[in-house]
């Protein structure tokens, strides 16, 4: 299991774009802080419109969620599907943006927008 201090680190060292802003988190900072910073990152991306580094960080957001603890689950969870589920539903460059998530985001989106419905 990924130790929660390591989140930032991974995201920085795996995500170019991030790596001088990952560096500014400690690995005390909360993992919610680092994790809503990925997804401003991923939104930006997606408005615009560089997929590549869209399914780059819906790549990274799944193995964080397969590898990192209930505190990163719940964060990939809350924070960044929630964050991101507006634009899951628009089209750039005739990609629907949904398409591009790895299939245990594309369910907790799907879980999102049933239990939003209730």
């Amino acid at each position: 299991m990924l130790p929660d201090s390591k989140v930032s680190q991974l995201i920085g060292n795996q995500i170019t774009g991030m790596s001088s802003a990952m560096q500014l988190f400690s690995g005390r900072d909360k993992v919610s802080k680092v994790i809503h910073s990925f997804a401003d990152y991923t939104k930006k991306m997606i408005q615009l419109g560089r997929l590549d580094e869209v399914r780059r960080c819906f790549t990274m957001a799944a193995v964080l969620y397969h590898n990192g603890s209930m505190v990163v689950k719940n964060a990939i969870e809350g924070v960044y599907v929630y964050t991101l589920s507006p634009l899951l539903h628009t089209r750039q460059q005739h990609t629907n943006m949904k398409e591009l998530l790895p299939v245990t985001l594309l369910r907790i989106h799907r879980h999102h927008l049933r239990t939003s419905a209730i």
